[in-house]
Formats: C-alpha cells, structure tokens, sequence
C-alpha cells in the first residue's frame, strides 16, 4: 500500500500485492501473472462512508477481450464471462473456480466474440439455471451451464445479422435481441421463435440508423429502451412496436442503459468526454440529470462502455469504461441526487462491462485484458490497512468517520 497525492480522493493503491483474500489458485499463477492481476488503485470520495476492496478475479485469458459479465440473478453462485473469441466462461463466484467454457460451434471456428449474455429468469417450472448468448454470428444460444450442454439455439434469417445485445422481459417469456441491422426482434421464449420486430416506421419517429448495442426493458414489460451508435435512445411501445420517445445525444457503445426497477428513470452511459452518465424519464424522455463523474475535475467524464443500477433499489449506480480504464460507484445521496463514491482506476485494460451481484455488495468488472475482476463496495471502518489521502494531509492514517 502506497500514497499518491495526485488524487484528491482516498486512494490505495494495489500493485503487486497478494490477492485478499488469498485465491484458492494463486499458488499456480505465475509471478508474472500476479503482478499484472493487481496493478490499479482504488480510490474514494472523503465524505463516502463506502470503498471497493479486490475480492478475486479469473485467470488471465491471453489474447482475448471480454465483452460481457452476468451474476446469476437468483442465487449469486455463479458468473457468467462472455470473450472475444466466442467462448463463455463459467465461474463459482466464491472461489472463481472455472466450472465451464462454452463454445457454439460456428463462434468458436470463426473466433467471433459473444455479443451480449443473460441468465433465463426461472419462471414457471423452470429451475435450472440457463445461460443465454447473443452471439456476433446472430445466434441466440442456450445453454445449461452446470452441464455444459447447448439445450437449443436460433438462427439468424439473414447473414451479418451480428447481436450485440438483449435482455428478457422480467417474467421470462420474452427475449429482445438486436445488433447490425437495426431491427429489435421480440422472440416467444418458450417456443423460441421471433413474434414481430422493432423497426423504423414513418419520419415522425423513426427507428435507429446504425448498430443497436444496449436494450432494456421496463418492469412491465410494456416499454423497452434501446440505444445505438447513432447517438439517439428510443422508448418503444412494445405492443404497438412504435416509438414512443427519442432522445438525440447519447452514445451507446456497450451494454450501457439500464432502467430502474420499481420507477420511472433509466440510465445511459456514452461513449463520450463530457455528461456520459445521466438519468431520463422514462414516461416523459426528459433528461432528469447528468452525474458529475470527476468532482476532482468537473466536466470531465470517461468513455462508458457500461452502466447499471444496483438490483437492491437503485442505491446506487456502477459505470466503466476506457480512458483511465476504470469503474466507478456512485451513491443516492438524502437529496436523492448521485454522487460520485469510490471507484478503481488504472486497470491494465479498458473497462467493457460490468455487473451488480444480487445479494451481496459485488461488482463484476470485465476487461480488455483478458481477466474479470471481483470487487466489493465495503465501509471504510472495516478496512484496517486502509490510508488516508488528501494533498493537504501528508502523514498516512487510518481511514476516519467523516464529520457529524
């Protein structure tokens, strides 16, 4: 642990350092491998209560990026690791224990990266756990990942239909996919075949213009967002299949908009250096506001490649992205305004995905180097090797209770 006054912030810096706790593999990891897995920093605000601790992470995958992290959403016992080479790995998240690597068949013989990943909610008399991939070949893949056995699959009507997203209603009964062509399709998933398609109609409001890389659907079902690289988000009428509302600006380039369950806000993450992080009305498409991401240097922001609501009640808000190769967490503040709380920068790659655990304060980060990272959102009371810093403080303390 170290001190570095260039950050306004609480920061630890972790480089080289053991993992905490100890994996149940490092003793088979190299000393090569080690030092690349812990060089970044963590940082926090001085007045969060909160910072994040490095839990465990994956063995480093050479060569290969990562393009999608998921929890299972009942149990928390399993993660779900989406590459570029189109392969999905499956981790306990306990130990990160390599359970699985899934391959279908024509992603893994092209080595064609996994578009977007989802856990099937279990519904009816579903009880297993099922992974489902959208892959940049334009299948859809199911697979039960205990088994490691493809249980079905859909194919695309037409070559070049790469799937860079999806998401499923949150009955189950419906999954929405899309990518290239613009188009979302809106799949039975029981029978597993398309009902309709979301598409441009008319000049009033018409439908997207280039890739679709983020979609996410409201608690009821009834309404799904959806963002391009044609810096416009829609809200779309699922029923009616029109869009309702389109907000021209943000720059989707991932798996960036989440919608809050139980309100009337979602969230986009642009791929851009200034306001990537804001919250919208989803009944009205009004901006409702943009979240400072650097209080440090105001009006700086990061190129967002991911973005999400926590899944306990959108307490708080959980971003990454390139630039600084970091994530950030921000807290709901008593003004029921966020701000910016702790967060890890200096990762040895791009930031491309992340995801909130279910049941526990755990944050999957996946990166451009090959290896997804396990952290925790903790008090800073708990932490005792933790260190104070700020430029005016030069002498290393314990972290301190802000003031009453």
């Amino acid at each position: 642990v170290s001190t570095q006054s260039t950050w306004g912030y609480n920061c630890r810096e972790e480089k080289n350092m053991e993992p905490y706790p100890p994996s149940p593999s490092h003793s088979e990891q190299s000393e090569s491998e080690i030092k690349h897995m812990y060089n970044h920093k963590i940082i926090s605000a001085p007045e969060s209560l909160y910072t994040l601790e490095h839990r465990r992470q994956t063995a480093e995958e050479a060569k290969k990026y990562i393009y999608a992290v998921r929890f299972d959403p009942d149990e928390n016992k399993f993660l779900a690791v989406g590459y570029s080479d189109g392969c999905i790995g499956i981790f306990k998240v306990g130990s990160m224990e390599k359970i699985h690597f899934l391959a279908e068949a024509s992603l893994a013989e092209e080595k064609l990266p996994v578009g977007a990943l989802r856990w099937r909610p279990k519904h009816g008399g579903i009880k297993e756990p099922l992974i489902v991939c959208a892959g940049v070949d334009g299948v859809i893949s199911y697979w039960n990942p205990l088994t490691n056995k493809l249980l079905a699959s859909i194919k695309p009507e037409k070559k070049f239909s790469d799937l860079l997203c999806l998401d499923y209603m949150k009955d189950g009964t419906k999954l929405a996919a899309a990518g290239r062509r613009k188009a979302i399709k809106l799949y039975d998933d029981e029978k597993r075949v398309l009902i309709t398609k979301l598409r441009p109609k008319g000049l009033q409001k018409p439908g997207h213009s280039n890739r679709i890389f983020s979609l996410h659907f409201d608690d009821t079902g009834k309404q799904l967002v959806s963002g391009s690289w044609d810096m416009t988000v829609k809200v779309w009428d699922v029923n009616s299949g029109t869009v309702i509302h389109s907000i021209y600006g943000p720059e989707i380039n991932g798996d960036a908009i989440d919608v809050f369950s139980g309100g009337d806000l979602f969230l986009t993450g642009s791929h851009r250096s200034k306001e990537s992080l804001q919250l919208w009305s989803l009944s009205y498409g009004k901006l409702v506001d943009t979240i400072e991401w650097d209080p440090e240097h105001p009006g700086d922001s990061s190129l967002l490649l991911g973005a999400q609501f926590d899944k306990a009640g959108a307490r708080c808000i959980a971003a990454c992205g390139s630039g600084k190769n970091e994530a950030r967490i921000f807290e709901k503040r008593m003004d029921k305004q966020y701000a910016f709380s702790c967060g890890v920068v200096d990762l040895p790659g791009a930031c491309s995905c992340i995801d909130f655990s279910i049941k526990e304060n755990l944050i999957a980060i996946g990166c451009c180097d090959g290896i997804c990272r396990i952290f925790e959102r903790v008090e800073k009371s708990k932490i005792q090797s933790s260190i104070i810093l700020d430029p005016d403080i030069k002498s290393e303390a314990p972290f301190l209770p802000p003031p009453k």
